[in-house]
């Protein structure tokens, strides 16, 4: 697809690549709107290149799913407040890339960059951390 078409699909939510691409990741929108490049670790700026702008190969692909395996509350970390961290799976094409951990507060931020997998994370979190989930990404 041309350039305008992958506009029109980023502004839809999906993560979007080149066949050209040699190096793996994907681009997709932020929360603010800003066109971002996922290399399956960290967000960067996407700025396209002239060509970019003028391929015709541009091709939807997969978002890295995330599983949510564990949540720690911790109030202790901070004196009147409970600090709470995500132990994240994360996969791309079907395969384990690694485990991370985030903050509470980034969980939604992340969202846009990967699909977290809810259905799959609720084998592995009570109803209680499954529902601040649930909450945080409809949000």
């Amino acid at each position: 697809m041309n350039f305008l078409n992958a506009a029109d699909k980023l502004n839809k939510g999906q993560a979007l690549k080149r066949k050209d691409w040699a190096f793996e990741g994907y681009i997709i929108k932020d929360e603010k709107g800003r066109i971002r490049y996922f290399d399956h670790n960290e967000p960067a700026v996407y700025q396209p290149t002239v060509e970019d702008t003028l391929a015709e190969d541009w091709v939807e692909v997969d978002k890295d799913r995330w599983t949510i395996v564990s949540v720690t509350h911790d109030d202790q970390l901070m004196k009147d407040k409970l600090f709470v961290t995500y132990q994240v799976c994360s996969e791309q094409n079907g395969i384990i890339v690694n485990n991370t951990q985030i903050d509470d507060n980034e969980l939604s931020k992340w969202s846009c960059y990967v699909d977290v997998d809810v259905n799959r994370s609720e084998g592995f979190l009570n109803q209680q951390d499954l529902a601040q989930v649930k909450q945080i990404l409809s949000a």
